[in-house]
């Protein structure tokens, strides 16, 4: 096989034989991630792309991007506050919503990223770069209209007088965790999706469940001995991290937040041996 180069990277469209191979050769970790920071330029540019692309023809534009969660959030909220009478710090309002706010951007970035590499196939399969480029371009696309939600939650906080303190600063460390436990899950369906089409439709018949089992809606101190089952969902500790800045988390947040952060780690340790093998092969199979 030929190669042609493109701005430094290789253009695999110039063949001179085609050939399909289903199961990939070991590779070295260190070029794999070599690859990714060498990216990284492209990876943010994409990011900026795909997060201006999807708001370009709205009549409000880009202020979608921080409206539509926050409406979803707010709507599931306030009208829950009404039905269910659970007492938390700050009100049951905040409470739902700071669960809430993380869990839309989870399941927002995890449902288009699950199909990011197969949609994003005429690049892929034109100029090369980690393939896994593709889902960190969505979960960052994301991030872009999530950062301004948060300083909404932040002022929402201190109209419900939430016991806001020192550890409002804990919205930093939840960010890069719920960051990186949707890379993760990101990295790894998207790669499964290219194997098995239907994966897309698994993710999102499965998001629904998944909100109702995360502990956005109901404080964990109110399940009794079902909690540490519960806690083994690592979206739970994502969002009581989120909570505990606003000072309105479950008593015994840490234990959940280290299985979410053990997730995380273990998610990207899984992805990268995986892009390793595999990441040539998606070429083919796209």
């Amino acid at each position: 096989m030929t190669t042609e180069t493109i701005g430094g990277f290789a253009d695999v469209s110039a063949r001179t034989e085609v050939g399909f191979e289903l199961k990939g050769e070991r590779s070295q970790l260190g070029p794999l991630l070599a690859d990714l920071w060498r990216s990284r330029d492209l990876t943010r540019l994409l990011a900026k792309r795909e997060f201006l692309v999807n708001y370009r023809r709205a009549s409000f534009g880009v202020l979608w991007a921080i409206g539509l969660p926050l409406a979803q959030a707010l709507i599931v909220g306030l009208t829950l506050s009404r039905v269910v009478r659970f007492e938390t710090k700050g009100g049951y309002a905040l409470f739902v919503f700071a669960g809430t706010l993380p869990w839309t951007f989870f399941n927002g970035a995890l449902t288009v990223a699950t199909n990011s590499i197969v949609i994003g196939s005429e690049l892929a399969t034109r100029v090369y770069f980690p393939r896994a480029v593709l889902p960190i371009v969505t979960v960052l696309s994301a991030l872009r209209g999530f950062i301004p939600s948060v300083a909404v939650l932040i002022g929402l906080a201190a109209i419900f007088r939430a016991p806001l303190g020192l550890d409002l600063f804990l919205l930093i460390p939840a960010t890069v965790l719920m960051v990186t436990l949707t890379a993760g899950f990101s990295l790894v369906l998207a790669a499964l999706q290219v194997y098995f089409r239907d994966m897309k439709f698994i993710v999102a018949a499965s998001t629904l469940p998944w909100f109702w089992a995360s502990g956005a809606i109901f404080p964990l101190d109110k399940l009794g001995s079902m909690r540490h089952w519960l806690e083994l969902n690592p979206v739970v500790g994502m969002i009581e991290f989120y909570r505990a800045s606003l000072g309105t988390a479950s008593a015994g947040w840490g234990r959940s937040v280290w299985i979410c952060a053990a997730w995380a780690v273990g998610l990207i340790a899984l992805s990268l041996p995986l892009y390793r093998r595999y990441d040539r092969v998606f070429v083919d199979l796209l």
